[in-house]
């Protein structure tokens, strides 16, 4: 491995992962949207790739500051850890976090589903996100003041694979909560050692399940492999 920041989210998430853990037979599938990484327990662990093309991985050497191998390696790391964790339970963020008891809703990355449930229940959010022409996302060169008053992040995790979490969690007070939402989420505890962290949405499959391997190669997204995924959570306990 070479990286040039070992506190590195992505290094830090593959360092913890037991030694015995990260050998195996891992199949790797290239889509345009999405990297799934599936083990030879059938375990599958996904990451989108946000427009980044990735050809080819290779679990024994790898470059993480290479956009295209964190990304491999983040659906490395899911497949290898969210499938030995306890969850708390099965639903949609929505049905979890009280998020009218916040005054000021950041979210960095736009899911606009969520979104959609938040405007309906009249709750407020400033969205950014890397893509800039989506409407409503606010210019980036305000998100660091936004996230300095925020009380509640959402944060995509592909923000992992990007290289961007570090740095938004540095620029997010220490008494704001954050949750870390989509397939690309790494469902352990290193996620926790961040203060700010309170909890975890991602999801699971079926082992060996096909059909998004299938589904995956062919280019196809969230949208197109939902029915399949289990959406899975854990919070912060204290």
């Amino acid at each position: 491995m070479s990286t040039s920041d070992k506190n590195d989210i992505l290094s830090v998430l593959y360092e913890a992962i037991p030694a015995g853990n990260k050998q195996g037979e891992d199949i790797f599938t290239f889509g345009s949207v999405y990297v799934a990484a599936s083990t030879s327990e059938g375990n599958i662990g996904v990451c989108a790739t946000l427009g980044v093309t990735v050809p080819c991985f290779n679990p024994a050497y790898f470059n993480i500051d290479r956009v295209a191998d964190r990304v491999a390696l983040n659906a490395l790391i899911n497949a290898r850890v969210n499938y030995s964790v306890l969850y708390d339970g099965a639903a949609d963020i929505f049905d979890v976090v009280d998020f009218t008891r916040y005054q000021s809703i950041v979210m960095i990355g736009y899911f606009r589903s969520l979104v959609d449930k938040l405007s309906s229940s009249g709750v407020e959010t400033f969205i950014f996100d890397l893509n800039q022409h989506d409407v409503p996302v606010m210019p980036i060169k305000l998100q660091q003041e936004y996230l300095g008053r925020a009380d509640c992040v959402i944060v995509s995790s592909t923000s992992i694979s990007n290289g961007t979490f570090n740095g938004l969690i540095v620029n997010t007070p220490a008494s704001t909560n954050v949750y870390m939402l989509g397939p690309s989420t790494p469902m352990c505890d290193v996620m926790f050692s961040y203060p700010q962290v309170k909890g975890l949405f991602g999801s699971v499959f079926e082992p060996h399940d096909q059909k998004t391997i299938q589904i995956i190669a062919a280019g196809g997204g969230t949208r197109q492999f939902k029915t399949c995924m289990r959406k899975v959570y854990r919070l912060r306990h204290e």
